[in-house]
């Protein structure tokens, strides 16, 4: 059974321009009735896959189903539909690159021409080329340089064709290789700090995770327990640089933070979890929305020079009716109301909250011994 599967698919290899001009003259379809629409990328994810084509990397091969009928092959876009007719729209349609790219600017070689326009050369009668960078931004295929445009056309697109299918199995084919779920704005984000990922990783294994975050079942496996460890090694070491795009502040951690970061991150967590008892009311504080926030407040507090098990009186203080403490006019329950949890100005305005609160609270058990 296994080898008569394996035998009815065939690998190909087109040029990028060999297999648009295919998708245009209709000899690969698109118009799959089961397949998703195209179209539903956003922009900023076609600019990434141009830019992927124009530096020559990888793009996972497009999976085809081929019918024949009354002995007329017709093939299918089984899965790859929005990648084929981004680089569709493109090629024919005048189609900008976004603004917003990773990598933006391309490198390539060009020969050198002089002021006639005709090709240089050197004592040996070889062409003299030159290494040039092209601002992809903005641009359509038209507007690229014509080697960028070579290089376009000249992209290798692999192919997986499925052979001998029926309408049926085509159908049945775009549910089995679309019945997944595409990376989540956490999961890509984390993507982007490699350097520390085992280190946040290891992390998000701590005893604190298991014993005093609360979280929903998803939080683990959707990468959001990942995105409040990079919010807690920001908020506690570098607070200036938090941002409520997850990717930005990866990107700084990546190339600017240093082990010794996620290490005393770690160890706040391995303290917190033993000071914070089974309290629900105090344990709820611990969550994706907060838990970065209450962590950067602990190391304010350790810096103070309180014991730790101190910070486990303020926060039954706190779950008991301190959080209706007004500071400038506000309460924990009204600072950012209006505003995204996510928010730098909000979260920093929480942070800011909480160390005054625990001064305070201090201050107070000072006066009254």
């Amino acid at each position: 059974m296994w080898r008569e599967i394996l035998m009815k698919i065939r690998k190909q290899t087109f040029s990028l321009d060999q297999y648009l001009k295919l998708m245009k003259a209709e000899t690969i379809r698109t118009d799959q009735e089961c397949q998703r629409l195209s179209g539903q990328w956003k922009p900023n994810m076609v600019g990434e896959l141009i830019a992927t084509v124009l530096t020559d990397n990888y793009i996972p091969p497009i999976i085809l189903g081929e019918e024949i009928v009354n002995g007329i092959t017709r093939q299918w876009i089984i899965d790859g539909l929005q990648r084929s007719s981004a680089l569709s729209l493109f090629k024919y349609a005048n189609t900008k690159i976004t603004k917003s790219l990773d990598e933006y600017l391309i490198t390539y070689q060009r020969k050198v021409l002089d002021e006639n326009g005709n090709v240089k050369r050197d004592g040996k009668g070889e062409i003299i080329w030159e290494s040039v960078e092209c601002d992809i931004r903005n641009k359509t295929y038209n507007q690229l340089p014509e080697e960028l445009k070579e290089r376009f056309d000249g992209y290798q697109i692999e192919t997986a064709i499925h052979q001998d299918c029926s309408t049926t199995e085509i159908s049945k084919l775009v549910r089995r290789y679309n019945n997944h779920v595409a990376m989540n704005a956490a999961q890509k984000s984390f993507t982007y700090v490699d350097t520390f990922a085992r280190e946040i990783r290891e992390i998000t294994e701590n005893r604190f995770f298991l014993d005093t975050y609360t979280c929903s079942r998803n939080d683990k496996k959707n990468g959001t327990l990942e995105r409040v460890v990079g919010d807690m090694v920001l908020l506690c070491n570098y607070p200036e640089q938090y941002r409520k795009e997850t990717v930005q502040g990866f990107k700084w951690l990546n190339e600017n933070a240093s082990i010794y970061d996620f290490e005393s991150v770690n160890d706040l967590l391995t303290r917190l979890a033993l000071l914070v008892g089974n309290t629900k009311e105090i344990r709820e504080l611990f969550n994706s929305k907060h838990a970065h926030i209450f962590v950067a407040a602990f190391k304010a507090f350790m810096e103070s020079g309180y014991e730790d098990r101190m910070f486990g009186k303020f926060l039954e203080w706190f779950v008991n009716g301190g959080n209706e403490t007004e500071l400038d006019g506000k309460s924990w329950n009204v600072l950012g109301i209006d505003r995204s949890t996510r928010d730098a100005n909000t979260v920093h305005g929480k942070l800011h909250y909480l160390v005054a609160l625990i001064e305070q609270y201090f201050k107070e058990i000072r006066k009254a011994a």
